[in-house]
């Protein structure tokens, strides 16, 4: 067979080949002789009438077309081994002469990406030495306080940081809008949770009292609701005061915390999480700035129709998470105020960086043999299952088709003791 190989410009290969005449002519008999074995004639048994009457019945269109697709995968193979070439998608396929002696096709072939490594052994990245002060450490405690506090009924004005429970409904230009009603509600003021205003002219409210709250909806909303003005017409059943337990060792006990028993204890306890949380942060922060050195140092040539796909497979999974929100996508849009042509454009450059990342980092693991094989997946998966008292095919069952994920992440881990040993 003769190829024609032609650099296009985005990762592209035009192929012309030209297969042999008596190839060509072999692969028509051969399609001809098939399709005369399923042909019916009376009289005959299928497939034994005489060929010369058989080929009279033959759809002729239909077996050189058969014989065009029995051809097509081996001229593509023998192109790809002689070109020495690494397709990414099936090519688009044109019949450019077509014959009963000639046959010449086309192929335009999207290149598997290439990468070219840069260096990525003996960089350097500055690392934070993390810190916990007395203050992060009694502003924790707080917060674990706060999540401990417990709703008392009071009868006392609603304030910032209570809890009432009311009906409402909202009214625009005196009628009632969709969305804009509900009972018994739980709401807690200075959650910032509601339209700006809100919660703030709840505040004062008793239980018992009906008060009317005017609110001007933001700009940045759905549609309908947008810069509108609108009045809620509110009744609170309930204010709720929140009781947060005060700091003491009693209370500490009751936190029901390993090993903590005492204010002091606590104390420790937090500033070695606060650490912890700030060391990995530290490390993470070292890793991806090394990471970004490598992968700007690469250079990755891609075709644009593999990021596109990219970029239009993580819209679609946006979409569908604003959908499990109850939202539509034209009303996110809304919200956020963004146009969709610059989410798009958004959505494209963080595909290929992120794109551009993994190949530089897969280009990294095969070089350095930090790929994980069948055997090593086993092997990895056994351990694991031995340390949750599983068997290797219940756990295998629990991944299910996100085995692979499991494969990604021993990878991962690889490729990350790989470039933190080998850098400062």
């Amino acid at each position: 067979m003769e190829h024609k190989f032609t650099n296009l410009d985005d990762c592209r290969v035009e192929i012309v080949s030209t297969v042999p005449s008596d190839m060509w002519k072999d692969a028509q008999e051969k399609a001809i002789k098939k399709a005369c074995a399923d042909v019916v004639i009376p009289g005959f048994r299928k497939g034994h009438a005489p060929e010369a009457m058989a080929r009279s019945h033959v759809n002729m269109q239909k077996a050189i077309d058969n014989a065009i697709n029995d051809l097509l995968p081996l001229v593509f193979a023998d192109a790809l081994k002689e070109g020495k070439i690494e397709p990414f998608f099936r090519p688009e396929t044109t019949l450019t002469k077509l014959s009963d002696t000639d046959l010449e096709i086309k192929f335009l072939v999207t290149l598997a990406p290439k990468v070219e490594l840069g260096n990525y052994i003996g960089l350097h990245a500055e690392k934070s030495v993390p810190s916990v002060d007395e203050k992060e450490v009694a502003d924790a405690i707080a917060r674990r306080l706060d999540r401990a506090a417990e709703l008392v009924e009071s009868e006392e004005p609603a304030k910032e940081g209570d809890t009432v429970v009311l009906d409402f409904e909202g009214f625009i230009d005196g009628k009632p809008f969709e969305g804009g009603k509900a009972d018994n509600y739980s709401l807690s003021l200075g959650s910032h949770s509601f339209v700006p205003g809100f919660e703030e002219a709840l505040i004062g409210i008793k239980k018992g009292e009906s008060r009317d709250v005017n609110v001007t909806f933001p700009e940045q909303y759905v549609k309908e609701l947008a810069g509108k003005a609108a009045t809620f017409k509110c009744l609170v059943h309930e204010v709720k005061a929140k009781q947060i337990p005060t700091l003491s060792d009693e209370t500490v006990a009751d936190l029901a915390i390993k090993d903590v028993k005492t204010v002091d204890e606590l104390k420790e306890y937090e500033k070695k999480n606060l650490l912890e949380q700030k060391t990995r942060q530290a490390e993470n922060a070292y890793y991806d700035a090394l990471v970004k050195q490598i992968v700007d140092g690469s250079k990755v040539e891609i075709n644009s129709t593999i990021i596109a796909n990219e970029a239009a497979a993580n819209e679609d999974q946006l979409k569908k998470q604003i959908e499990s929100n109850g939202l539509t996508f034209e009303q996110y849009l809304e919200i956020t105020g963004q146009k969709e042509e610059d989410l798009k454009v958004k959505m494209k450059e963080e595909a290929a960086k992120n794109v551009k990342g993994y190949l530089v980092l897969q280009t990294l693991a095969a070089k350095e043999h930090l790929l994980v094989d069948d055997a090593e997946l086993d092997h990895e998966l056994a351990k694991t299952a031995e340390r949750y008292s599983m068997k290797v095919e219940d756990l295998k069952k629990a991944y299910g088709d996100n085995l692979n994920s499991f494969r990604t992440n021993l990878v991962n881990k690889k490729i990350h003791d790989y470039i933190v040993a080998n850098n400062d």
